[in-house]
């Protein structure tokens, strides 16, 4: 939740995008309308798939098919960082940073990135970044 004066917003995709228009000399969408849409896709990906299957994962629930789902979920995903520096072609993007909090949970999902060359490389420079590196 984050309130902005007499204001309360609630949800993190929609205070991430609030916060990149109320503090635009920092933006972390495209300007392009197609990369934009691009990122609301992978921010839903991650909200309404990897997110819910790791915690699917870590309460143990029908923990086969969990695992099945969140390995189709991680190939696309290393699938799509192939040759990419961000996932949304060379800007750090909104998409890249919903994907951070379930990278530094890993563990508690019992989701590992050894089989997944792209996202490995793609996460650890997302931690290292200097405006992460310190909340971590």
């Amino acid at each position: 939740m984050l309130v902005d004066g007499d204001g309360v917003i609630y949800e993190s995709a929609v205070i991430n995008e609030y916060l990149d228009e109320k503090f635009a000399d920092a933006p972390l969408m495209p300007r392009g309308q197609l990369d934009r849409a691009k990122v609301r896709i992978w921010v839903d990906f991650f909200n309404t798939r990897v997110h819910p299957t790791g915690s699917d994962l870590q309460k143990k629930r029908d923990p086969e098919k969990a695992q099945a789902r969140m390995d189709q979920h991680l190939r696309s995903l290393d699938d799509a960082l192939a040759g990419n520096d961000y996932l949304v072609g060379n800007q750090f993007s909104l998409a890249d940073v919903t994907f951070i909090p379930f990278y530094t949970r890993r563990e508690r999902y019992t989701v590992a990135f050894d089989n997944y060359p792209n996202i490995k490389r793609w996460a650890e420079k997302l931690i290292a970044r200097p405006q992460v590196a310190p909340t971590l």
